[in-house]
């Protein structure tokens, strides 16, 4: 006990509980998930579920409604709104390789959020540390790690991660065309909806021109096996060879992009895109007593938080 009380000790012990967790997370999310399953995850599935078959309209306001709960409600309520985020999940039934994505995607940020607010958000004296860090750390900004820091660090990334779990539920079950017809009932400008689908598509293609890349890379001979934990001497070379590969990663990828911006500029502009406001479409979504249940779910939600804010019930106090 002696020696791990000691300041050398301590200072071991403190650089560690900072710098680890960051430094674990990208490498476990990596490991666990890389580019093949994130692209997953924000990729839309095609398939015949109640879900896929909600209006879109409904499913665009979905996660905006559930972001007001979660702006208006205190922690204690939004546990019940993380339990319902949670709901149409299992209604979708999705793959383990995409709820192994998914479930990444949740704890990697929760436990960020609730590790940096453990160490920097400090509430009034008296303060209970769960781990004081010496002075030789001081340089950190930060006197330690307190319970009551990471209890308001999980109740701020739970609210994050309700908008989180929705919009990624849209995303999987939403067609990119329906997001713009959605946008167009709306009352939105065509080309809105036009910017909206291209970034909608951005981030799926730039991740496979990446992935491809990379493998195009490594078959023409370039290194990019990782050493052992314990081989500290091949870590250099490892960072020094990633570095480079950035450089011959960066210029393939931008020259893709400026082509594909290239095809998509003249498929517009060869299916008559902008030549006249009113815009048809070859989809054409009806609502069904489901969308209207959905819609009166919506506005019971939304008032009813309204409601208990106004009463003081379940309000968040801010200052």
């Amino acid at each position: 006990m002696a020696v791990l009380n000691s300041l050398l000790a301590r200072t071991v012990i403190s650089y560690l509980l900072v710098f680890t967790v960051p430094l674990l997370l990208p490498v476990a999310f990596f490991k666990l998930v890389g580019l093949g399953g994130l692209r997953e995850l924000v990729t839309y599935e095609a398939r015949d579920t109640p879900l896929h078959r909600l209006d879109p309209r409904l499913k665009v306001l979905y996660p905006i409604a559930m972001g007001i709960l979660s702006i208006l409600l205190t922690w204690s309520f939004m546990l019940i709104v993380f339990g319902l985020s949670l709901l149409p999940w299992f209604w979708l039934r999705p793959s383990r390789q995409r709820v192994r994505v998914l479930m990444v995607l949740v704890i990697g940020p929760a436990l960020g959020g609730f590790w940096d607010q453990g160490m920097y958000y400090l509430p009034p004296p008296p303060v209970h540390f769960l781990y004081h860090f010496p002075w030789t750390i001081s340089w950190m900004g930060s006197p330690g790690i307190t319970t009551y820091g990471m209890i308001f660090g999980l109740e701020q990334t739970a609210r994050v991660l309700v908008v989180v779990s929705t919009s990624m539920l849209i995303l999987v079950t939403t067609d990119v065309g329906d997001f713009t017809w959605a946008f167009e009932r709306f009352g939105a400008p065509p080309a809105v909806g036009f910017a909206l689908t291209a970034a909608m598509r951005f981030l799926p293609e730039m991740i496979s021109r990446t992935t491809l890349v990379l493998r195009a890379v490594e078959l023409r001979g370039y290194d990019l096996s990782r050493p052992r934990w314990f081989q500290v001497g091949r870590w250099i070379d490892y960072c020094r060879r990633v570095v480079r590969c950035v450089v011959l990663v960066t210029v393939p990828l931008l020259v893709g992009t400026l082509r594909g911006t290239t095809t998509m500029a003249m498929v517009a502009d060869a299916r008559g895109f902008g030549a006249s406001r009113k815009r048809g479409s070859l989809r054409v979504h009806k609502l069904t007593p489901v969308d209207i249940s959905g819609y009166a779910v919506l506005v019971i939600l939304v008032g009813g938080a309204f409601v208990l804010n106004h009463l003081h019930i379940g309000a968040r106090y801010y200052g």
